[in-house]
């Protein structure tokens, strides 16, 4: 979870991380790590963009991937921290 430390002020690391909680608990929640690790990327450090993207994972996880795939600034930022 160091993506939180890198996106959340320290304060808001607890808020953050009990919402990345809601995301993974379903057998049917696909790729985790990659989501979560996601959501915090595009949420830039807002904790309503970051519980919108965890509530729209659970009806489509593919719907926050996608920004990998067509967002300049997130693959700047992936290749940035050496996750791609």
């Amino acid at each position: 979870m160091s993506w939180v430390k890198r996106y959340f002020k320290p304060e808001q690391t607890a808020e953050a991380r009990t919402i990345l909680a809601g995301y993974g608990t379903e057998e049917w929640h696909r790729e985790p790590d990659r989501v979560k690790r996601d959501a915090v990327i595009v949420s830039r450090g807002s904790l309503e963009k970051l519980r919108a993207s965890i509530e729209t994972a659970k009806t489509d996880y593919r719907d926050v991937l996608v920004g990998e795939e067509v967002d300049p600034w997130l693959i700047s930022e992936l290749k940035r921290w050496g996750s791609k």
